[in-house]
């Protein structure tokens, strides 16, 4: 585990124990399991802990469609209480590619707590309650305190799971997560575009794009539409539950 880490003319001195346990100037902590797929942040901290990580913070409502960062931005970081958020890049010509999606009780930024922000964009997909968090005391309560570092290197190694499971599930998930997978990837280049999470796309089109056939999309679509995640007419699908949606994708396992 990680331990002895503290600011050093913009880089970090990381210790490794062999002994998996964290030292410091504070009492010494086992790092939380990095098993889990899905980490809820705050929840790695105690009580005092979680109250010295919001000092100075702000907390707000996102409207769907707008880009929180993007390149050019300074160093932030968030913590999703509620809603749908990606990350994702793109270039010159406006071609896109989604990198990860951010859920509920996630933490936001966790490389410009321990390094420099990585050059991508930040949509809300779906309407969000966030917390932005005043990085400079945030980095200082990281080095100070081993508990906080320890979530965050949970948070980063959750985030390096997310990114392996959002190559793959294109390729090697079931047809109902390749779809929702092509499905949200599109609609969210649509939002961007006219404000509206859709996909103007035909039954062909998606066969072709995820691998399979016409008929079984069309039977999947169908059992997305039943569930009451998307609406469907000629030419065009209507995500009407991203969260949901976003859910499958998530669901895929390596």
């Amino acid at each position: 585990m990680v331990a002895g880490l503290s600011p050093s003319r913009g880089n970090w001195t990381v210790r490794v124990l062999a002994s998996g346990a964290l030292e410091g100037h504070n009492r010494a902590v086992r790092a939380p399991g990095l098993e889990a797929e899905e980490v809820d942040f705050m929840s790695l901290l105690s009580e005092a802990n979680q109250h010295r990580l919001l000092e100075g913070s702000t907390r707000g409502v996102h409207a769907a469609g707008t880009v929180i960062f993007h390149p050019a931005s300074r160093g932030r970081a968030y913590l999703l209480e509620r809603g749908l958020a990606r990350g994702y890049t793109t270039v010159p010509d406006g071609r896109q590619a989604t990198i990860t999606f951010f859920h509920s009780g996630e933490l936001m930024g966790g490389t410009s707590i321990v390094s420099r922000p990585p050059a991508i964009f930040v949509q809300i997909v779906a309407k969000s309650m966030m917390t932005t968090l005043e990085l400079e005391k945030v980095r200082k309560l990281a080095a100070a305190e081993n508990e906080v570092l320890a979530a965050v290197a949970t948070h980063l190694a959750a985030r390096v799971r997310s990114a392996y499971r959002l190559i793959a599930v294109r390729t090697l998930g079931d047809i109902r997560q390749r779809l929702a997978y092509d499905l949200l990837d599109r609609a969210c280049r649509a939002q961007l575009d006219a404000g509206l999470l859709e996909a103007r796309v035909t039954h062909a089109e998606l066969a072709d794009s995820i691998g399979s056939a016409r008929e079984v999309v069309g039977r999947a679509l169908a059992a997305l539409r039943k569930a009451r995640l998307v609406e469907t007419a000629p030419g065009l699908v209507r995500v009407v539950d991203p969260l949901r949606l976003a859910g499958i994708v998530r669901a895929f396992a390596l």
